[in-house]
C-alpha cells in the first residue's frame, strides 16, 4: 500500500509541471484571463518546491529548506489570488504581502539555526501557517460556490478538507503530545510513528493533486463561461450584441411575465461622423452606453447594441406606468450631457419608441412594433419618446 502511494505521489510534482504548461499555454493562446496565470504559476511553483525536497537540490539542508519554501510561499499566494480572481474578487495585496514576508523571514531564520526538532517545526510552520491564510481567505471570499453546482460544491468540500489536513500534519510535525492528544488515542496514551507521518504526507500529497485538478476543472468552466459572454457582448461599447439578444430570448423570456422595451436612435448620427469623423462617432456611441447603464442602475436592465447608433433596452422588472418617466428621464439627461468634452461644440439628442409586452407574445412581433414607434418617434421631429402608434 505505501509502495502503490509513493509510487503515485512520486508523480505529482511532473503532473502538476503539465497542468501549469497547460493554463499557461491556455492564458496565452486562447484567452488572457488573469486566472490563468496566477493558477500556473501556482502549480509551476509548487512541482518545483515537491522536486527540489524529493531530489534534495541543492545539498546544503539551509539552502535547500530556503528555496523549496519559496516556492511554496508562491504557489499559497498564487493559488489563492487565482482562486479569488475566477470570482472576479481579489485579496488585499498589502496584508498577502505582509504575511509572505513575515512567512519567508522566518523560514529563513529557523532554516539557519541547528537541525533541531524546535526549529524544523516553526520552519514548516512558517510556509503551513501562510497556506492557511491564504487559502482560507480565499475560500470565504468564494464560500457562495458552497451552494453552486456539484463541480463547485466538490471543490469547496475538497479544500476544506485540505486546510484541516494542514493541522494534523503541523501537529505530527511538532512531536507535541498536547496538540497529538487531541487528535490520536490509543490505550489512554498518544499514539505516534513515523509510519504514520509518512502516510499522512502522502495523502497530504495526493489531496492537493485532487484539489489541483478539480481547480483546473473550475478553471475551464469558467473560461468556457468568460469567452461564451464575451461573444454576446459588443467589442466597442461592452454592451450585448445580437448574439446577446438572442441569448436573451431564448434563456431569460421564458422566466417572465411581462417585459419592456425602449428601442433608442442617436439623431443625426451619420452627420456626428460626417463632420467629426469616425473616431468620434465610436467615442459618441461608447459614451452612450455608459449613460445608459448609469441612469438605469437602479432599474434591472439589459443594453444591447443592434447596430451603429441603435440600441435596445430591455427592462424586465417595470410597470407599464414607470416605463414613458423613465425613458424620457433618460432622453433628457442625454440631450442635457456635456459631449463638448468628445468634440467642441458636440450635442446628442435620441429618439425612442417605448413599449409594454406579454412573454408570450413572439418577440419578432414585439420587435416590429418598437420599431415603428421609434420610426414615428424620428419622422415627427426626433428628440422625443413614443409609447402609441
Amino acid at each position: 500500500m505505501m509502495d502503490m502511494m509513493q509510487s503515485l505521489v512520486l508523480t505529482y510534482p511532473f503532473t502538476i509541471f503539465f497542468m501549469s504548461l497547460l493554463l499557461l499555454l491556455t492564458y496565452f493562446l486562447v484567452g488572457q484571463a488573469k486566472y490563468l496565470i496566477q493558477l500556473g504559476t501556482a502549480f509551476l511553483s509548487i512541482s518545483i518546491g515537491v522536486v527540489l525536497q524529493i531530489t534534495h537540490f541543492p545539498n546544503q539542508d539551509s539552502l535547500n529548506s530556503v528555496l523549496s519554501g519559496l516556492f511554496f510561499l508562491i504557489f499559497s499566494y498564487s493559488i489563492a489570488q487565482g482562486i479569488v480572481l475566477l470570482e472576479g474578487k481579489s485579496l488585499n495585496p498589502v496584508i498577502c504581502c505582509i504575511v509572505f514576508i513575515i512567512a519567508f523571514v522566518v523560514r529563513c531564520i529557523s532554516s539557519l539555526m541547528p537541525p533541531l526538532d524546535e526549529y524544523y517545526f516553526i520552519s514548516v510552520f512558517s510556509v503551513y501557517s501562510a497556506l492557511v491564510i491564504f487559502l482560507g481567505s480565499s475560500l470565504w471570499k468564494v464560500r457562495h460556490l458552497i451552494f453552486g453546482d456539484f463541480l463547485e460544491k466538490t471543490w469547496c468540500f475538497v479544500i476544506t478538507i485540505w486546510l484541516l489536513s494542514l493541522v494534523v500534519r503541523l501537529a505530527y510535525v511538532s512531536y507535541s503530545p498536547d496538540m497529538l492528544r487531541v487528535l490520536l488515542w490509543k490505550s489512554g496514551k498518544v499514539y505516534y510513528s513515523y509510519q504514520q507521518f509518512s502516510l499522512l504526507q502522502h495523502l497530504f500529497y495526493l489531496m492537493a493533486l485532487f484539489f489541483s485538478v478539480l481547480t483546473i476543472l473550475l478553471a475551464v468552466k469558467r473560461l468556457i463561461f468568460d469567452i461564451n459572454r464575451k461573444s454576446r457582448l459588443d467589442s466597442l461599447t461592452g454592451a450585448y450584441n445580437r448574439l446577446g439578444l438572442q441569448y436573451f430570448i431564448e434563456l431569460e423570456l421564458p422566466k417572465l411575465e411581462s417585459f419592456n422595451l425602449i428601442m433608442l436612435d442617436i439623431d443625426f448620427f451619420k452627420a456626428v461622423n460626417t463632420r467629426y469623423g469616425h473616431p468620434i462617432g465610436d467615442a459618441v456611441i461608447k459614451e452612450m452606453v455608459l449613460l445608459i447603464n448609469k441612469n438605469l442602475s437602479d432599474v434591472k436592465h439589459h443594453t444591447i447594441r443592434l447596430g451603429g447608433e441603435e440600441f435596445l433596452i430591455i427592462l424586465p422588472d417595470l410597470s407599464a406606468e414607470e416605463l414613458p418617466y423613465l425613458a424620457d428621464k433618460l432622453r433628457t439627461r442625454i440631450e442635457k450631457h456635456n459631449f463638448s468634452k468628445i468634440a467642441n461644440g458636440l450635442n446628442i439628442t435620441v429618439s425612442m419608441g417605448v413599449g409594454q409586452y406579454q412573454s408570450d407574445l413572439c418577440f419578432q412581433e414585439a420587435y416590429k412594433d418598437i420599431d415603428s414607434k421609434l420610426a414615428v418617434a424620428k419622422q415627427s421631429g426626433r428628440n422625443q419618446v413614443v409609447e402609441f402608434v
